[in-house]
């Protein structure tokens, strides 16, 4: 039994200094020459998007013994070597590969220390955009404009994706050229011209987060309004003929931006025409036209006479600026034919369709 064991025993021995042969043999081929040494390998890189061209940036950990590092694509038949100068720790570098197509890139990067030795291969992407890429971009859609006394208004629809940057070019009130450019997470722009000015716009992209270079739409030119509309924030209706405040909301109304509400001549007992109201604009107006409200669903009011002056004495100095007939509905706009000014707006009621009773919603005056 014991000679058995033995025999058993001998046997494993040989087979296992025969295993360790055949483990030697595969990895012979591997190591002769002695043991491969390896450069430090690129720790991450990143390629960022940019106009026909595109900026790497390389970090890598102890590189301080790397001489170069070599960049290559278009299959390794484009190359660049860089010259390295790193620290000690976490260092890295930052690089432009100009000069390339638009389109998608595959590049390999390795490194080679002072010694001669070569890391392993770091393989990533990355994407150039050019002249295809700006032909699907679009101009940011206006979706009104707007004057007032002090500045004119533009308004904007949703940006598209990737748009950073929206620009309007223009003359200002002092006639000099400005470019005025605001981020497209904006809806409104102000922007000091007059009316009737020919502007132009025009969005900026970026085709990728942290890309280098923006990509600008061409110039859409458009034109601002002629007229605006007068800022009645601070007015006041100083006095009226009459008035049935409970039925209408009283003289306010007139310029309250209801027209759910109006001035109604005074009944019970009924005032006898004409009536009249009278406005405090609280600064001298030049006001190219009016529009005038009657109450929804009442036509009454027929015949409307605008007068301004300077003094809000009723019975004073007023200049005709403005008259008209209501011919149907519940509009009318009338225009200042007269070029008359001042601070203080005169609104007569002369006629009736119903004497004596009118009733007005709103007043709005215009200027150029």
């Amino acid at each position: 039994m014991k000679y058995i064991l033995h025999v058993f025993s001998f046997l494993c021995i040989l087979t296992s200094l025969a295993s360790c042969d055949k483990f030697t043999d595969i990895h012979e081929e591997f190591i002769k020459g002695g043991e491969i040494i390896y450069a430090v390998k690129p720790d991450s890189v990143a390629f960022i998007a940019g106009k026909e061209r595109l900026m790497m940036r390389l970090w890598m950990i102890n590189g301080q013994n790397i001489k170069n590092i070599i960049v290559s694509w278009n299959g390794r038949q484009d190359s660049m070597v860089l010259a390295a100068k790193l620290k000690p720790g976490r260092d890295s570098i930052e690089v432009l590969i100009n000069g390339l197509a638009e389109k998608n890139y595959s590049f390999d990067i390795y490194a080679i220390d002072n010694f001669g030795h070569r890391s392993l291969t770091y393989t990533t992407f990355g994407a150039t955009y050019g002249a295809e890429y700006a032909t699907l971009l679009q101009n940011r859609r206006i979706k009104n404009m707007a004057l007032s006394e002090a500045a004119a208004s533009i308004d904007w629809f949703a940006p598209a994706e990737n748009m950073i940057i929206n620009e309007v070019k223009f003359k200002n009130r002092r006639g000099t050229d400005t470019v005025v450019r605001f981020p497209s997470a904006d809806f409104s722009v102000n922007i000091d011209a007059a009316g009737s000015t020919p502007f132009q716009y025009r969005s900026l992209y970026i085709p990728e987060d942290e890309a280098i270079d923006t990509f600008a739409t061409a110039w859409t030119s458009d034109v601002l309004p002629e007229f605006f509309t007068f800022d009645r924030a601070a007015w006041e209706v100083l006095a009226v003929s009459d008035e049935t405040a409970s039925d209408g909301g009283g003289k306010a109304t007139l310029i309250d931006g209801n027209l759910g509400t109006y001035w109604h001549s005074q009944w019970g007992p009924d005032i006898p025409l004409p009536h009249w109201a009278i406005i405090d604009m609280k600064s001298v107006k030049n006001i190219s036209y009016f529009t005038i409200y009657r109450r929804n669903n009442n036509t009454n009011t027929k015949s409307v006479q605008l007068y301004v002056g300077n003094s809000s004495d009723p019975d004073g100095t007023w200049a005709l600026a403005a008259s008209g007939t209501f011919a149907s509905g519940n509009q009318m706009t009338i225009n200042n034919t007269t070029g008359a000014t001042g601070r203080y707006v005169k609104m007569l009621l002369p006629d009736s369709n119903n004497p004596p009773f009118t009733s007005v919603a709103e007043i709005y005056m215009y200027g150029k």
